[in-house]
């Protein structure tokens, strides 16, 4: 496996970067951390490096680069939240795909060899089987997705630029209790609080299933790409997932079970999404073999954590 020494983690204030960071700390690497905070989580306390920014200014890239000198670069920082994409799309754009541009250019320019992105599983076209790496086809069906093709062909032509190594993580839904964005759970949670007999929450699309994953098995993924060691692939993709998908009314069962509530459902066509594909199930036996990565935590156990460390339950 690559040794690293230091990393710069783009958006490491983030749900999923916070963690990275404490995890190659735990390794002994050294971390860099730029984030703008729109996020509303503050930087990691543990991290002496840390810079507020953003992506989209290039030269604070290349000046971050250049003071700090890393081994590798995470890059992390994105709109992710679909809405948002959906609703300010130029804006969306502007950060996932300027902004990775920007930080690429800063990488060839300071002789950065190793940048792993994080993209999504939402590139994949629909497909009731599993999603894998190298057979199914990529399809934009959104904003967001548009923007992860993109990145991912950006950091695939950089590979080509530079002879640098490239690896892109198409991660599926990863949950935690400290997720900001106003994702499913953080949304149920949101609804949950304020009552402690029978709930009824207002949801959209109730048959949409998905591969969710724990953020704390996500950050362990992305630190096995960033020490993926084999240098004549230049560039690859793989899925951080755990290979196992549940509707969003399966969901919201276990959710109840959980906090040993009464729920009831009533479906808001406000909420339900105009593109909202039926399956997004990953198959993660290309990470298990070359990168020996697995998600640790099933179904139930990462619902358990997200849901029972949320302080509006009281834990």
């Amino acid at each position: 496996m690559n040794e690293l020494s230091r990393v710069l983690v783009t958006g490491g204030a983030g749900m999923i970067g916070r963690r990275v960071v404490a995890q190659l700390q735990g390794l002994g690497v050294e971390t860099a951390v730029l984030d703008n905070l729109s996020s509303g989580l503050p930087m990691p306390k543990s991290t002496a490096f840390t810079v507020q920014g953003d992506i989209r200014n290039a030269d604070a890239l290349d000046e971050l680069l250049r003071n700090f000198r890393p081994d590798a670069i995470l890059h992390l920082a994105a709109v992710h939240h679909i809405p948002t994409c959906e609703t300010q799309r130029a804006y969306c754009l502007d950060v996932n795909v300027t902004g990775t541009e920007n930080l690429l250019c800063a990488a060839e320019n300071n002789a950065i060899g190793r940048v792993v992105i994080a993209s999504s599983g939402a590139v994949y076209a629909w497909e009731d089987a599993r999603l894998s790496e190298d057979s199914t086809p990529l399809w934009a069906c959104d904003n967001y997705a548009l923007a992860k093709t993109c990145t991912e062909s950006q950091l695939r032509f950089w590979t080509q630029r530079s002879g640098g190594v490239g690896r892109v993580a198409r991660i599926f839904n990863t949950i935690a209790h400290d997720d900001p964005n106003a994702h499913l759970i953080p949304d149920i949670t949101a609804q949950l609080k304020n009552g402690d007999g029978t709930t009824t929450l207002r949801l959209g699309n109730l048959s949409s299933k998905r591969d969710y994953l724990h953020a704390d098995d996500a950050a362990a993924g992305l630190i096995a790409l960033l020490r993926d060691d084999r240098r004549t692939v230049a560039y690859d993709s793989f899925n951080l997932c755990s290979g196992s998908e549940h509707s969003v009314e399966e969901l919201v069962r276990a959710m109840a079970n959980l906090l040993e509530r009464d729920i009831r459902i009533e479906t808001d066509p406000i909420r339900r999404r105009k593109i909202d594909r039926p399956s997004q199930l990953g198959n993660p036996d290309k990470a298990r073999q070359l990168l020996n990565w697995i998600a640790r935590m099933s179904f139930n156990d990462a619902l358990s954590a997200t849901i029972l460390q949320n302080s509006d339950f009281g834990q």
